[in-house]
């Protein structure tokens, strides 16, 4: 099975490529090329078979990944069940912190109550979330934190 997110990072500038070495390039199967050609990847004109420069094929799959991003606005996190970004449920959010310096906000979605995440900073915190609530939770304790680290509280009753 290729991969369903082509990247343009291994295609060189100043090549051009036929369909099956476009193919190999970008992680793609030879039949999606040919669609892509039907929709709107230009080949190099009068040459058969189709052959694509490479600059060509970067710009056509930088303009296709940036079409299909959906950017969160304040207050609004991405739902991967519904696949777009929405305002959380109650207007609630709550901040994890994951270390010193990050965390997530979880809320939970309107339509098919799943849980959303968005990763922030500490110091983000309010432009990310916007208007909505936000209560700041503290993790689970880790097991160097403990007073005294012992990985099997089992063993302590012996």
């Amino acid at each position: 099975m290729a991969n369903r997110r082509h990247s343009a990072r291994r295609v060189k500038r100043l090549r051009s490529y036929n369909v099956r070495e476009t193919a190999k390039v970008t992680g793609a199967t030879p039949g999606t090329i040919r669609h892509w050609l039907k929709n709107g990847l230009e080949p190099v004109a009068g040459c058969f078979p189709a052959i694509v420069r490479g600059i060509d094929l970067i710009d056509f799959l930088n303009r296709r990944s940036a079409s299909r991003k959906r950017p969160c606005g304040p207050g609004r996190m991405f739902c991967l069940r519904c696949k777009e970004p929405k305002r959380p449920a109650f207007d609630e959010v709550e901040f994890w912190q994951d270390g010193p310096k990050l965390g997530s906000l979880r809320g939970l979605c309107p339509t098919c109550t799943g849980v959303m995440h968005r990763r922030t900073s500490v110091s983000r915190i309010k432009a990310a979330a916007g208007d909505l609530r936000v209560s700041i939770q503290s993790g689970e304790p880790r097991l160097i934190e403990t007073p005294k680290p012992c990985s099997n509280p089992h063993s302590e009753g012996a």
